[in-house]
Formats: structure tokens, C-alpha cells, sequence
């Protein structure tokens, strides 16, 4: 249940240019949980199993902070069907729970103008003329061109009220710095985005550019990059002087480190944030026990090593780090699965990257490629042609109502298991798992080990605690959790995905795919095999906090006294009978929430909720 409480403002209450504190109401709200409950079986074990239980023990003394909307996910909908405004898809991408959304692509967004919401012919030829011997950028964005004509362009303002539709996640945005060259188009960009009270929490310059480096390309290489980056960072800065501002370190599995080598030896480096994309170079024809062996590898080997010895190592000292893109294999688009993304263990693969990097000292976003896909919200038909036949025939579409055929994917189930917690948390404790774990390969020889269950506890923002396992092996392994050397005897509400075969893909219509199952379980704990699973319990009732506004002829200031480590949602709505709209999320002990341009608008309620 949630506890909440609102204020009126303007209306008989309410009157511009007064402050005054505000009477609160309390009321109580059931939150919906989107479950199915099954059973399960498991496979004979292929691997002997321990006859003792095994420990995972955390302590909380010292949590590690967790950056708010930790865990979110790239949406790339520029040469899609799909439009932002889209309910439907609204609604199923809410049950990934993202805490950030990066606009406005990937590779698509190359030659996109925001400032249009068009892709750019002349700049997709530039782009062709520019373009590494591993790219296919250009032909990408040339995908673009009709899908946006007919659907009118996209815009940052109706991307903005989607990630607050989804709970209010935070934006990240990815500048164009490879064919928009005009870098003030860069500040005027973040200048608008305060001016439409739109907070982006980061910005990237220029996606994958260490794609375009050599000879004649974009980039000489990685110092080159950073020389020609500065002036965009300084226009962004220009516009917002708290701006995040992020410059790209190669994707780890790329051969050499010719690119961070250079680009580490810029000269006083300017950037403030350090983004980074994982793909694994994964071998063709080799089986999908094979293909999990070499990713279970990459998580052991290129997530908190390389965040210490490449991030870390190469960046300056208060840098903070993205992981904006990643996948357990190539990317999946346009409806394809490329194994072992999109499957159950690609869900496991995702939950495990975000888990081990939500320890990671100046972490500050982790998520996955991308929103609407194989790893996310699945669809029967992306609707492409109907948006390319409306421009060659020169009409506009709104396809929010076609039959996309929404559904949650497997890899994208087993991500929201995990990020639930870590995006309603503010801390991590210091977890282990004891030496007695059943061990999965790294390697496809089978020649080096590591332990199946993975875990890390949380410290909710909402007086829950949450413990998160991921089990890559097929055998069920009972698990005991202790808390400062102690067993909990508590209950703990359990959440997880789990299926015999970590090949499996969900589809729709639904048959045999992978759900959410819940249970009620106590010490000790039976973790399916191949499975993400959440355990969580409640330690304190979390009172509503006590909400006041002051209210001046220019800014509306929305504030309030509460606990310290709760995060607490701020929703607005124009009469009590409507749906809230989520503002945003925050996490402090007494915030100043302010609206500019309030008083030329209508009357507004606001509440607080506790995700």
C-alpha cells in the first residue's frame, strides 16, 4: 500500500502570490502487481549440488549511495511505427520499470535535427562519406527518413511527458555531433530543455564514435574526438552550468585501446561523465550453452574491472559513469532475436550487469539496448511500412492505434525483476555469497569456474530492504540470507522468472512464455535454476511527509519534510478527478520541488507518493 497526500493550489485554496503552508490529507492506495502465478519444474542436475545451504550475507553498515533511476533502458523509435505517445505501449513498458530513457536513439539518431524532429537527407550523405569499415550508420538512418515523415517527427517534448508516464524516468540525451556541426545547436538544445522545465540527468556527445576514427573520418581518433567535442560541451555548459556531460570510452570488446589511449591523454580533460556500450563478440555456430559460458565470462571480467581499471584509471576524479547500451549479444532489432539476447538467460545476463555495476564507486545509470524490442517491450509488427506509405503518399499517420501486438519479452521480464528494486533504492550493502555455491563455466572448455548466484541487497527507498539473486545454472540451490551476521526469520514477498530452458523467448500470443511468479517464502530459500529473483520485506512504515508551498509571481516552489533514504514521487494533475502525472522522483530529506510559469496555468493538485 502507498501513502500519500496532496495540496491544492490555486483555486478557492490557493492564490497567486501567496505562501502558505498547506492542509494534508492522507488516503491509501492498493498498487497493482502485475502477476502470474505458475509452477515451475527443473532439469535433472548436471552438476552435484551442495547438501548445505548457501550464505548470502550482508551487512549494513556503509552502504555504497545508489544513484536515483539507476537501471534504465536506449529507445530507439525513430524508423519505427511506434510513436512516443502511444498508451498501449505506455502501459507495457511501464512494467519494465525503467528509471532513465536515452533520446533520441542509437546509431538512428546519427542525422536526426531535433530541432525538426526529422532526419536529415544531406546529413545521412555525409554520414555515408564518413562512415568506418564496421558501420552501417548511414543506411540505418536513411531507414528514418520516410518512418518520420509520416509520422510527423518526433519531438523532445512528447518524449519528455512519455518518461513521466513511466514513473517519471529520468532522460538521457545523446547529441549529434557528427553531422549537426553546429555545436551552439548543442546549447540550444539544453536551453530548451530548462525553458520546458525538461531535466536531462546526462548528455552524451556523438554515439559510438569510436566507430569513425582513422584517416579521412570523422575522428583521427579518441584526442581528436575530444578535441572536437569541447565546443559542444562548452555550449551545453554555456546554457546549464549543472550539466552532466559525457564523452565515449570504446566498447570493451573492440580489439586494442587505441581509442581510450588517446582519448585519456587529453591534455586537462574538460568532461564530467564517461559513457561506455557492450556488446560481446560472441562466435557463430557454437551452441547456447557455449554462448552463456563466454557471457558468463564477460560479467566476471568487463563490469567492475573495467569500471576500476579503464573508467576509473583514464577519467578525472569526479567523473561519473554511463553504461547506456549493452546486450548479452548483438543487438536485437526490428523484431528478431539474436541469441542469447531477447532469451531468458539474456534476462539474467542484463539483471547481473546492472546488479555488479550498481556497486561500482561514481556509477550513475546502467540499463540496455533498447526499449522496444526483443530486450524490452516485444511487438508482432513494428508498423514501419504503414508510416513509410503515409509519406510516399504524402499524409500524416497517428498509428498509437494499430495492432502492434504488445508484449514483455523474456530478456525484458528478468530485467524489471531487478530493476524494481534497484530504481526504488538508494544504497547497496556489501553482500558475498558463500564459497559453498554450485559453479557454472566461463569458458566453452570448461576449464575455469564461477559461482552460479550472484546477489546484492538493496536499501529501499520506501522502508522495504530487497536481496537480488540471479542463478545462471540449471540446478535449484537452496540460499540462506543473513543480515549483520544474522539469519532473517522474517517473510520475505519473492518475485522471479525462472524456466528449464535459458534458450526460451516469449512471443504473443503468450504460449508457454516466461511470466512473474510471487511467492511467500522464508529462510532458507530455494533459488530456481536459470532464474532472476527478487526477495523483499518491509522495515519500516514510512509516515507521509509533510508537504508546504511558497508561491511568488515567478516560481512555485513545492516542498516538504520527510525521512531521510525514502524516495518519494511528485505527481501533479489539474482536478482530483484526472489521472496524476508523474514529475519526477527525488531523494532527500526536505526538497524544493519548483514550477516556473505556474500562475498562467490552471489550477494544480500535487501529491507525494512512495514508489
Amino acid at each position: 500500500m502507498e501513502q500519500t497526500n496532496y495540496v491544492n493550489l490555486a483555486g478557492d485554496k490557493w492564490h497567486k502570490g501567496s505562501s502558505q503552508t498547506a492542509k494534508t490529507r492522507m488516503k491509501l492506495r492498493v498498487i497493482p502487481l502485475f502477476i502470474l502465478l505458475a509452477g515451475f519444474q527443473l532439469m535433472p542436475e548436471i552438476r552435484a549440488q551442495t547438501n548445505t545451504n548457501v550464505l548470502v550475507a550482508f551487512t549494513t553498515t556503509n552502504p555504497a549511495p545508489l544513484n536515483l533511476g539507476f537501471a534504465g533502458y536506449t529507445t530507439e523509435l525513430l524508423g519505427k511505427g511506434e510513436e512516443y505517445g502511444d498508451t498501449n505501449l505506455q502501459y507495457y513498458a511501464s512494467m519494465l520499470q525503467p528509471g532513465w530513457l536515452l533520446f533520441p536513439a542509437g546509431s538512428t539518431g546519427d542525422a536526426f535535427n531535433w530541432q525538426t524532429g526529422f532526419t536529415d537527407p544531406a546529413w545521412v550523405t555525409n554520414l555515408g562519406l564518413s562512415s568506418g569499415p564496421n558501420n552501417s550508420a548511414s543506411n540505418l538512418c536513411a531507414g528514418t527518413i520516410l518512418p518520420l515523415i509520416g509520422k510527423g517527427g518526433v519531438w523532445f517534448t512528447n518524449f519528455a511527458a512519455m518518461a513521466q508516464n513511466l514513473g517519471g524516468a529520468k532522460i538521457i540525451v545523446c547529441i549529434n555531433g557528427f553531422t549537426d556541426t553546429n555545436y551552439a545547436d548543442a546549447g540550444a538544445f539544453a536551453a530548451f530543455a530548462l525553458s520546458n522545465h525538461i531535466h536531462v540527468a546526462a548528455w552524451e556527445l556523438c554515439n559510438e564514435p569510436y566507430l569513425f576514427y582513422a584517416t579521412n573520418e570523422f575522428f583521427t581518433n579518441g584526442l581528436d574526438y575530444a578535441t572536437k567535442m569541447l565546443p559542444y560541451y562548452n555550449s551545453i555548459k554555456a546554457a546549464d552550468p549543472n550539466a552532466v556531460v559525457a564523452v565515449f570510452f570504446s566498447d570493451p570488446a573492440r580489439p586494442g585501446m587505441s581509442w581510450d589511449n588517446t582519448l585519456s591523454s587529453y591534455p586537462n580533460p574538460y568532461w564530467n561523465a564517461a559513457v561506455w556500450h557492450y556488446y560481446p563478440a560472441l562466435p557463430t555456430n557454437v551452441s547456447f550453452a557455449d554462448l552463456m559460458a563466454i557471457d558468463n565470462g564477460n560479467l566476471c571480467s568487463n563490469t567492475t574491472m573495467y569500471v576500476t581499471n579503464v573508467l576509473i584509471a583514464n577519467n578525472p576524479p569526479n567523473a561519473t559513469f554511463l553504461l547506456t547500451e549493452f546486450a548479452p549479444g548483438a543487438a536485437s532489432s526490428s523484431g528478431t532475436v539474436n541469441p542469447p539476447t531477447g532469451t531468458l538467460y539474456g534476462g539474467i545476463y542484463g539483471a547481473e550487469m546492472v546488479m555488479r555495476l550498481s556497486t561500482c564507486s561514481r556509477m550513475s545509470f546502467a540499463g540496455s539496448y533498447q526499449l522496444v524490442d526483443a530486450a524490452g517491450v516485444g511487438t508482432t509488427n513494428d508498423f514501419k511500412s504503414a508510416a513509410t506509405r503515409a509519406a510516399n503518399n504524402g499524409y500524416l499517420t497517428n498509428t498509437a492505434g494499430l495492432p502492434f501486438g504488445y508484449f514483455l519479452s523474456a530478456q525484458g521480464l528478468g530485467q524489471s525483476v531487478a530493476y524494481w528494486a534497484i530504481n526504488r533504492s538508494t544504497a547497496v550493502y556489501n553482500t558475498t555469497v558463500g564459497t559453498n555455491c554450485p559453479t557454472v563455466p566461463m569458458d566453452t572448455n570448461d576449464l575455469t569456474t564461477m559461482p552460479a548466484i550472484y546477489a546484492v541487497a538493496c536499501q529501499g527507498g520506501n522502508g522495504k530492504r530487497y536481496v537480488l539473486l540471479t542463478n545462471k545454472g540449471t540446478n535449484c540451490v537452496p540460499v540462506q540470507v543473513t543480515q549483520d551476521c544474522t539469519a532473517l526469520t522474517n517473510e520475505f514477498l519473492e518475485t522471479f522468472v525462472t524456466d528449464t530452458n535459458p534458450a526460451v523467448v516469449n512471443s504473443n500470443p503468450p504460449a508457454n512464455n516466461v511470466t512473474l511468479q510471487t511467492n511467500m517464502v522464508s529462510n532458507p530459500v530455494m533459488i530456481p535454476g536459470y532464474s532472476v529473483v527478487r526477495l523483499e520485506w518491509t522495515v519500516t512504515n514510512v509516515p507521509p511527509p509533510i508537504l508546504a508551498v511558497t508561491a511568488s509571481s515567478v516560481i512555485q516552489d513545492l516542498s516538504w519534510t520527510g525521512l531521510t533514504n525514502i524516495v518519494y514521487s511528485v505527481q501533479g494533475k489539474t482536478n482530483l478527478f484526472g489521472s496524476w502525472t508523474t514529475l519526477g522522483r527525488v531523494a532527500n530529506t526536505t526538497t524544493n520541488f519548483g514550477f516556473t510559469n505556474w500562475n498562467n496555468g490552471s489550477q494544480q493538485f500535487y501529491r507525494l507518493t512512495v514508489p
